[in-house]
């Protein structure tokens, strides 16, 4: 009568999962001392894994349902593994559930409860698959990306540095082409400034160079006059008079027009810097 009362205590239990009261507490010790007497009979441990269950002792309840696995009732064995299964599914651990599922309905074939959890469970873990599937692309994809922007980075800094690289070539020949020019244009302005500093004649010079000139003719002319002077010349001393003459005049006129030459550096390169 006792073990009667207990168990339609623990069908109560099923049916309301928010009583726990002191009578629970009270019904549970007697499952356990009543296992303690008779350990042959699994369905008492089935019964109390479901008390467990009830009241959120997840551990406990196991422990329960894994002992009423060794009894000789196929179906008492069967709904403990449902049992099992469904803790194992609430808990998180779909593919452990299936298991066990797939293990009751070896024993109970026929069972439409054991049926639904185990397409169920099936459905379920078939999703999480997906869906781990899907994050390891997602993952895979965005470490391909992550390697594809960095070896983008690293050929464009190497661009970068190769530009560069061969701006400063560049930089560097037009200075080395342009040191000829400035060395010309140096020389250029020294032979200038030379130029400059070299004095001209002055007209002081000029007229003394020019009075001479006139007084060298005047004593040649004395002298000439002074020395017994032929009757007549002939062709060829006039010739060489009228060279003479031309040659004097000709350099009188070199001395009066001679001016200062001035040179310029033409083509001059004015270099900017673009570095």
């Amino acid at each position: 009568m006792r073990i009667s009362i207990i168990i339609l205590l623990s069908l109560m239990m099923a049916q309301d999962s928010t009583l726990i009261s002191s009578e629970v507490v009270q019904a549970i010790q007697d499952y356990e001392n009543l296992i303690e007497k008779f350990p042959e009979m699994k369905g008492l441990n089935f019964n109390l894994g479901n008390i467990h269950s009830k009241t959120g002792d997840m551990e406990s309840a196991m422990r329960q349902y894994e002992q009423a696995l060794s009894s000789d009732d196929e179906e008492l064995r069967a709904h403990a593994l449902y049992n099992m299964g469904n803790l194992r599914f609430e808990n998180g651990n779909v593919e452990e559930s299936s298991k066990l599922f797939r293990e009751a309905l070896k024993l109970s074939s026929e069972d439409e409860d054991i049926l639904h959890n185990y397409a169920l469970s099936q459905k379920v873990l078939k999703e999480q698959q997906e869906q781990e599937k899907q994050q390891d692309q997602d993952k895979e994809n965005q470490e391909n990306n992550e390697d594809q922007e960095k070896q983008e980075q690293q050929n464009s800094d190497q661009n970068q540095d190769e530009k560069n690289e061969e701006k400063q070539d560049s930089s560097d020949q037009k200075d080395s082409e342009s040191e000829p020019q400035k060395d010309s244009e140096s020389e250029a302005e020294k032979e200038e400034q030379e130029k400059e500093q070299k004095p001209e004649e002055s007209e002081e010079e000029k007229q003394d160079e020019s009075q001479k000139s006139d007084e060298q003719k005047d004593e040649e002319k004395k002298g000439k006059q002074g020395e017994p002077q032929p009757n007549e010349l002939t062709e060829e001393e006039k010739r060489n008079l009228q060279e003479a003459e031309a040659i004097l005049n000709a350099l009188k006129a070199d001395k009066d027009n001679l001016k200062k030459k001035k040179y310029k550096a033409k083509g001059r390169i004015k270099l900017e810097k673009d570095w």
